[in-house]
């Protein structure tokens, strides 16, 4: 008889099946991948708002299933405060 496999790794639901644009050898997949991890893990999908800066990060709202908003050159941790403070 045929033993199954066991799954070792399954990808993260609030990670979106997209192939990312980063360059080979970037670590941003793996860091987006460790975030989706961490957020799946702690079941925060329905409360986390992504803040994306501008540069290569910039389209981090297409590769994560939760909402998300684009700040601008170096605005991002002022946004992310603003939404933390208006919606603990």
């Amino acid at each position: 008889m045929a033993e199954q496999m066991k799954v070792i790794y399954e990808r993260p639901t609030s990670w979106a099946n997209k192939v990312t644009h980063y360059c080979p050898g970037c670590t941003h997949g793996v860091a987006h991948r460790l975030v989706a991890e961490l957020v799946d893990e702690m079941g925060l999908v329905d409360k986390t708002i992504g803040v994306w800066p501008v540069g290569c990060a910039v389209l981090g709202y297409d590769y994560f299933n939760f909402d998300s908003v684009e700040a601008a050159h170096g605005r991002a941790p002022a946004m992310a405060t603003g939404i933390k403070v208006t919606n603990p």
